[in-house]
């Protein structure tokens, strides 16, 4: 367990929370009350209306201020220093921040706990719901699922923030599933495909089949005017799964993983503060809309990242069906991570405070000299899922890259030739993820430098055709140049001539390619040889 508190910042602690629950109730009945006032629609309301605003807002502020302090005393926990200086000392310095992604982590608990209205509103389009315009500056707290494009490289994926939520991905696609996950695949096929009057219903017949398989208790969570379909949560304060349930697809007209989203945003942000300081909480994610499910999984990293694991599966009565397999598989995953997210709960506390909750969680990798595991620490982001590190405890600095797909005969082939950084070594992850790590060259891109090295770009083009490779693409951003030579970079497509291809999904919105390079298609040498030309 953590060092407790001292016992007059403990006081403190509590008393402050207490405020803030006192402050929190009134902002709520200050709420109802504006509702009627805005309904009466006469003077009188008008004037209340104003009345009740300046109230709010009031509210509003001392709220902040004691959330601010909270999280001062918070801040006790890891340092011997009495409360008393850490209150006369107040909150870090802050920096003029131009947007949320200048929050730290404590920042955006506050800002989740006093925006985010009721999950319940995601359950419904007609009111507010998750498109509403309201949302916009609490959407980029809590990157769900609809919020990813091409253009955001702030959010790590949930299957590079929490390894147990990544397995359940990767069991979900390859696990092979027991008699008993085939027979409980079975019993939730025959009740789901019933029709139930009510969502209730289905939820109580849905939590019975679990509850009896898992040996598992779920209860139902209240979160300001709305609860949970079903939550499972550990005594140290860890939101271990959460089910929302509609009782058929579309019911309400809503956002089913939106909303169960929402639950475990609200969860980390509000009711698990302490586990917060040393945990990504990571929570399991079970979805039910008629006879369909998914599993979504959702980590508070440096802002609240959900993503969905698996597809919405049929439920339906189909033995012929490669669909029943998938669903036997998803209930083999839930099966395996229960125990996972149970134990990792249970010795989170107990372990060295984890300082990186933001980045990846992978911290080591297998050395390519025949070292073993070498281990790093994130330095920062470069972009999108590319790090600066340092090894511990040399202290050199390294490229850090996690990927799907990587080709290391290419890299190693051009770092022996001189015209690529050296590959350190590599770790395989769960669902497919890839770690790579290589030496960090102190050097420019080759857009960003007027004196270009044509020279070294063509030999080094030369070089990785010669020894039978293709790169896919040789853009400027992947060249980089330093003291007049050139390194290759980025051989995340690159491959043997003739076997290699484009990946799906490519950008061909802000990128021209050449003719003929496009998703799934070969790459050819003649692409390359059109980015040389278009570079010189």
């Amino acid at each position: 367990m953590p060092t407790l508190l001292p016992t007059t910042m403990e006081s403190q602690l509590e008393a402050v929370r207490q405020d803030i629950c006192s402050v929190k109730d009134k902002i709520m009945a200050i709420e109802q009350d504006l509702v009627i006032a805005k309904q009466s629609g006469n003077k009188g309301g008008e004037e209340e209306v104003n009345f009740l605003r300046g109230r709010l807002e009031k509210l509003d502020s001392q709220l902040v201020s004691l959330q601010e302090k909270e999280n001062i005393l918070l801040r006790g926990q890891a340092s011997a220093r009495p409360a008393e200086a850490l209150l006369e000392e107040g909150p870090p310095s802050k920096k003029a921040k131009t947007g949320v992604a200048d929050l730290d982590r404590e920042e955006v608990a506050a800002l989740i706990n006093k925006k985010l209205l009721s999950a319940s509103s995601y359950s419904k389009t007609a009111v507010g719901g998750w498109a509403d315009s309201r949302y916009k500056t609490i959407w980029a707290c809590m990157n769900f699922h609809r919020q990813h494009t091409q253009q955001d490289q702030r959010t790590t994926p949930v299957a590079l923030l929490d390894p147990i939520l990544a397995q359940v991905a990767e069991d979900c696609e390859v696990a092979a599933p027991t008699e008993g996950d085939c027979k409980l695949t079975i019993r939730v096929a025959s009740a789901m495909s019933e029709s139930f009057t009510k969502e209730g219903e289905r939820m109580d017949k849905f939590w019975e089949l679990l509850e009896h398989e898992y040996s598992v208790k779920f209860q139902r969570i209240e979160f300001d005017d709305a609860k949970t379909d079903g939550s499972l949560t550990h005594p140290k304060g860890g939101l271990v799964v959460n089910i929302e349930v509609k009782n058929e697809v579309g019911s309400g007209g809503g956002a089913i993983h939106v909303q169960n989203a929402a639950y475990a945003a609200k969860y980390a942000a509000g009711q698990a503060v302490l586990l917060r300081q040393v945990s990504t909480c990571p929570t399991l994610l079970i979805e039910l809309a008629g006879p369909n499910v998914s599993l979504s999984g959702a980590v508070f990293s440096n802002v609240v990242v959900c993503d969905q694991l698996t597809p919405m599966v049929s439920l339906l009565w189909q033995p012929h069906s490669p669909l029943m397999l998938q669903a036997a598989r998803c209930f083999a995953a839930v099966r395996m991570a229960l125990p996972r997210l149970l134990a990792y709960y249970d010795s989170v506390q107990s372990q060295p405070l984890r300082q990186q909750l933001d980045f990846p969680y992978p911290t080591s990798f297998l050395a390519s000299d025949g070292g073993g595991q070498a281990h790093f620490q994130y330095v920062q982001r470069l972009s999108g899922l590319c790090f600066k590190g340092v090894i511990q405890p040399r202290g050199q600095s390294v490229f850090i890259k996690f990927c799907r797909s990587y080709s290391f005969a290419a890299h190693q082939s051009m770092a022996a030739a001189g015209y690529a950084p050296a590959l350190l070594g590599f770790e395989q992850l769960a669902q497919g993820w890839l770690l790579i790590v290589q030496q960090f060259v102190d050097a420019v891109s080759w857009d960003e430098i007027a004196d270009k090295p044509v020279e070294s770009l063509k030999a080094a083009v030369h070089a990785l055709h010669a020894a039978g490779f293709v790169h896919g693409d040789l853009r400027g951003c992947n060249i980089l140049v330093a003291a007049g030579a050139v390194s290759l970079i980025d051989f995340e497509w690159a491959g043997i001539v003739g076997k290699a291809t484009y990946p799906y999904f490519m950008n061909h919105v802000d990128i021209q390619w050449p003719d003929g390079a496009s998703d799934g298609r070969l790459i050819t040498e003649s692409h390359d040889l059109w980015w040389l030309s278009s570079l010189i």
